[in-house]
């Protein structure tokens, strides 16, 4: 096809890394929600590169720096409340480099200057790829959680970003348990125990969840739960680990509607919360993160050719 050449505020950027988030593979397999995935694109929002080429309104960056693509793509409209509030990423006006338009899983994919963050030249190509889900996980702890220091937490589901949580959370000074299944055990949940947190199976052969939580803090109840599985009972039961004034926050996307017990959550005055994606100011502090060496990419990630 050959490679492609940047409009006038674009940048052409030689990929470097490019992760696999579970968004491609529901839009791989069409699944309800993903509709406006184009018919024909190229994959990929978790992208890390260097510079190559540039338009000639590009002015912030020059060939041979490194960056990253904001997945979630809103332009600067000082009239959206949303950019006001900094939030660009709940505009409509929104789109989503990789599905709604070519991404990243190729050699080369261009992207406007408003949409790449730089990253430090010391900061590893492959470990600045992690920069987007861990942004979406900087929004979910600090943005949407109201978790800090000496907050017990419960992350349930040890896919890339519930284990992003638990590290953001427990760079914030919480106590994390991170929740899995038994399927999640060799792959996941045995990985996150190297780098040092605690985890908890459910299944029908387990002792119930709240059990497990219980004895993990002590006979005390989490002061905030993460639902990060996808799974509709998780996030149904959450409130069955959550003291009363306590919070569920829902980072997942779900394949079904979810039934639950309303008047559950009622009488504990449990605040039940989503999140979505991440601002550029995630970005930020994502990148500040991985600076800090909060994410092992040796034990945590796989690397595919």
């Amino acid at each position: 096809i050959g490679i492609p050449e940047p409009a006038e505020d674009e940048v052409l950027l030689k990929v470097s890394h490019c992760g696999v988030c579970g968004s491609d593979l529901h839009a791989w397999l069409d699944h309800p929600g993903y509709e406006f995935v184009l018919p024909q694109v190229t994959f990929g929002h978790e992208v890390s590169g260097v510079v190559e080429h540039m338009g000639t309104g590009v002015t912030r960056l020059k060939v041979g720096d490194h960056a990253v693509m904001i997945a979630v793509q809103t332009a600067h409209d000082d009239n959206c409340r949303y950019c006001r509030e900094g939030f660009p990423q709940l505009s409509t006006r929104r789109r989503v480099q990789g599905l709604s338009l070519d991404g990243g899983m190729a050699e080369y994919v261009c992207v406007k200057e408003e949409f790449l963050v730089s990253v430090p030249r010391d900061l590893p190509l492959n470990l600045a790829s992690l920069t987007e889900p861990l942004s979406v996980a900087d929004h979910c702890v600090v943005n949407r959680s109201s978790i800090r220091e000496g907050s017990k937490v419960v992350v349930s589901g040890p896919g890339v970003i519930g284990a992003f949580c638990a590290i953001t959370a427990r760079h914030h000074g919480a106590e994390v348990l991170i929740v899995g299944t038994e399927q999640d055990e060799a792959a996941r949940l045995s990985r996150l125990r190297k780098v040092g947190f605690a985890s908890a199976t459910v299944g029908p052969e387990m002792a119930p969840l709240e059990e497990q939580v219980s004895d993990f803090f002590n006979g005390e109840e989490a002061d905030a739960l993460v639902e990060a599985s996808g799974a509709s009972v998780a996030l149904a039961d959450s409130w069955k680990c959550v003291r009363p004034n306590g919070i569920v926050t829902a980072v997942a996307l779900y394949g079904q509607n979810v039934d639950f017990n309303a008047t559950q959550f009622v009488r504990k005055q449990i605040d039940l919360r989503t999140t979505y994606a991440s601002a550029p100011s995630n970005y930020e502090h994502a990148i500040e993160l991985l600076q800090a060496g909060v994410v092992d990419f040796d034990v945590l990630a796989t690397v595919y050719s």
